[in-house]
């Protein structure tokens, strides 16, 4: 071993380091042991000794004769033929023993092979992670393949898939001469796709072609024909994707190619637009730099024309001799005047062409703005629009999931994707995606996709529980464990309807008959509102001596307005009842409610009056009068409503028949009732005893029924 030391003092720990390294190295002792299997190494022992044998016979056969040497030479070939037949033995056994693992290994190989036969028509999986896709294959020889669970024994399904919605015979694939047909029949026609369309009424079966989309539950496929292309084409021609059967099993909402298409083509007009308005803008500002040299040097030209004319009069009146003085300062002053006036005319000119400059560059520039802001505009629209699929394509499947999984658990809620239209006063709104949970046909309540996300893994987390204990884990949960639970929300928003205040500005009394548009879109009834400025001693209208011409002369004073809620008209009969309003006016903190009479009414009347008084008015709140006012209109849904009903009257009756059962004829006496069969009280026959104990059961199974658990 070579060590690198130092000499030097500062490196005395790391020389002594390596010099101890050195010398525990120095002291290692390597023994050879050749890698040999047992079996071989006994082989290779008796064939030496056998040898050996052989080698001591052959030496011994040629000297000595006698009956001695004959005996142990007879012993020695009965051992030599004993070591050889085990020897026989041994190789026999091995060879035994290899071929039957070879034949083992052949036939798993040509299973794996015909399952996994690419030149045979298969299906390729398909994972949202790149490194995952085009792993599973399984192919399709020529007569029936069966598709579904698998079984515990033999006779299971040739394609094996696991997951929710996979039925035990989930689906078959009959191939015949290269061309397959997939059918599916019963539930399992409901959860199996191809192209985003399900096999129902669809007894025949579809024909698969090449890149076709096949989904078996929550399992993602795609079909290759090999005689047509193969599954790595196709995944990099970007024909078949992951994401592509997603957004086909999300019913296809969401921008289609003509619309992606004129969305691009607005963006590119409208920075087209921007340009030529920048260009414009140069151009002009060249053009007004153009024209003030130009002026200038006229100026200048005219000033050293002047200049020499005066020089050359001078000279001559010089020349000339005049002898009168007073002339000669007349012309002087005279002259004066004229550059004078000739400067006052070339500053002036040159004020009113900056002037004229400032403007045009002004217009450009507002010109260039608004581009600017419709560009920023359409941006935000199509960010909005992408984050609203990429929110459709998340939300989507699990709202089919967990359909899937409450079937399976037998429970009768069911969720429906639901899109809200926010409006917040500004030209374009929001929209968000939610989740509505249903039961026979009434919405309960609604979830985020945070809170549907967190619920699916709760189900799923339900569903593996009831496949390893029991289906019947899912009726004994409590309301709190329950995934499918919440409270009933019955208030539901009927919609949304926004009054202008501009009328402020120029102190006149508007009446609107506003529209409410409901959460989806939709006209959900009309609203009059009135909004009227008050005068100075706080009645509504203005005279005209109060009536200003600017609105900027509001700054610094005192404006009132008063806001009349007068009726609206036309509402859902679904949630007509007990109708109230809701709008936030200026910076307060709470909103303002509006009440109308309880009850039921499409048409409900409110004759709501509410002044406010802005002192001192300043620039915020002018901008403020340039907006909306929101009107949020509530009411209660009738049918979430009978179901909250039902749900209390239902626990009701189930306390009420627990307090019964418990008071046996013992617990009755002490305390205090009439016992059946006694004084004063009426006799109880073993019927009517049979009927109450019918009545509560009918109350507990109605309980039961109707509770969400």
């Amino acid at each position: 071993m070579i060590c690198a030391i130092s000499p030097a003092s500062s490196n005395y720990e790391e020389t002594l380091s390596t010099l101890r390294y050195a010398d525990r190295a120095k002291r290692i002792k390597n023994s050879a042991a050749i890698n040999e299997n047992p079996q071989d190494k006994l082989i290779r022992q008796l064939r030496e000794e056998n040898n050996k044998l052989r080698e001591m016979l052959g030496s011994s056969g040629g000297g000595a004769a006698g009956g001695e040497n004959e005996e142990e030479m007879k012993e020695k070939q009965q051992e030599i033929a004993a070591l050889e037949q085990a020897l026989q033995e041994m190789q026999r056994s091995f060879a035994e023993r290899l071929s039957e693992a070879q034949a083992n290994a052949n036939s798993a190989a040509q299973q794996k092979k015909e399952k996994a036969d690419v030149t045979l028509p298969h299906i390729a999986n398909l994972n949202e992670d790149d490194l995952l896709t085009n792993k599973l294959r399984f192919g399709f020889k020529d007569g029936r393949t069966r598709i579904g669970r698998p079984a515990d024994g033999e006779g299971g399904p040739e394609v094996a898939l696991s997951g929710p919605g996979i039925q035990a015979e989930h689906a078959v694939v009959v191939n015949t001469s290269g061309k397959c047909v997939i059918s599916a029949s019963g539930e399992a026609a409901a959860t199996t796709f191809v192209n985003g369309s399900t096999l129902e009424d669809k007894a025949s079966g579809v024909e698969l072609s090449h890149g076709d989309r096949v989904v078996f539950g929550q399992c993602f496929f795609m079909f290759v024909d090999p005689s047509i292309g193969k599954a790595a084409e196709l995944l990099e021609s970007g024909k078949v994707s992951y994401a592509m059967a997603r957004k086909e099993q999300g019913t296809g909402d969401g921008p289609t190619e003509e619309e992606l298409k004129a969305s691009r083509e607005m963006a590119e007009e409208l920075e087209r637009k921007v340009k030529e308005a920048e260009d414009a803008k140069a151009k002009a500002k060249a053009e007004a730099e153009e024209l003030l040299k130009q002026r200038e040097d006229e100026f200048r030209e005219q000033m050293e024309r002047r200049q020499e004319e005066w020089e050359r009069e001078r000279q001559e009146r010089e020349q000339a001799v005049a002898s009168d003085e007073r002339a000669a300062a007349e012309q002087a002053e005279k002259h004066a005047q004229e550059l004078e006036r000739l400067q006052h005319e070339f500053e002036e000119k040159q004020r009113k062409a900056e002037e004229m400059a400032q403007k045009r560059i002004q217009d450009l520039e507002a010109v260039a703005k608004k581009a600017a802001r419709e560009e920023e505009e359409h941006r935000q629209h199509e960010l909005a629009m992408q984050r609203l699929e990429e929110e459709l394509m998340s939300v989507m499947p699990l709202v089919k999931e967990a359909n899937l999984i409450a079937a399976e658990l037998k429970r009768p809620q069911r969720l429906e994707t639901k899109m809200h239209c926010e409006i917040n006063g500004s030209k374009r709104g929001t929209v968000r995606v939610m989740a509505a949970v249903t039961r026979d046909g009434a919405r309960l309540y609604e979830w985020s996709p945070e809170t549907l996300e967190n619920r699916v893994f709760l189900l799923r987390e339900l569903l593996q529980r009831c496949e390893e204990e029991g289906f019947e884990v899912a009726d004994q949960l409590p309301d709190e464990e329950d995934p499918l639970w919440d409270p009933i929300q019955v208030e539901r928003m009927i919609g949304i309807s926004q009054v202008l205040l501009e009328g402020v500005l120029v102190q006149v009394e508007n009446c609107f008959d506003a529209r409410i548009l409901s959460t989806e879109g939709f006209q959900a009834g009309m609203l009059r509102v009135e909004i009227s400025p008050l005068a100075s001693d706080g009645t509504p209208g203005v005279p005209d001596s109060e009536v200003v011409d600017d609105p900027e002369d509001f700054l610094g004073h005192r404006l009132g307005v008063q806001v009349h809620v007068i009726h609206a008209t036309d509402l859902p009969e679904a949630l007509a009842n007990d109708v109230r309003i809701e709008y936030n006016y200026w910076i307060d903190d709470k909103p303002h409610e509006v009440l109308a009479e309880p009850g039921y009414n499409q048409n409900p009347v409110f004759n709501y009056k509410k002044s406010f008084v802005q002192d001192p008015v300043t620039s915020r709140f002018l901008e403020y009068l340039k907006t909306k006012l929101v009107f949020r209109v509530y009411g209660k849904d009738s049918a979430a409503s009978q179901q909250l009903k039902a749900v209390e009257e239902a626990a009701e009756a189930a306390r009420a028949a627990a307090a019964a059962s418990s008071l046996s004829p013992g617990g009755a006496a002490e305390a205090g009732l009439p016992l059946p069969g006694a004084v004063g009280s009426e006799p109880c026959s073993p019927n009517n005893n049979a009927a109450g104990a019918g009545a509560d059961e009918a109350a507990l199974l109605s309980e039961r029924r109707l509770s969400p658990t």
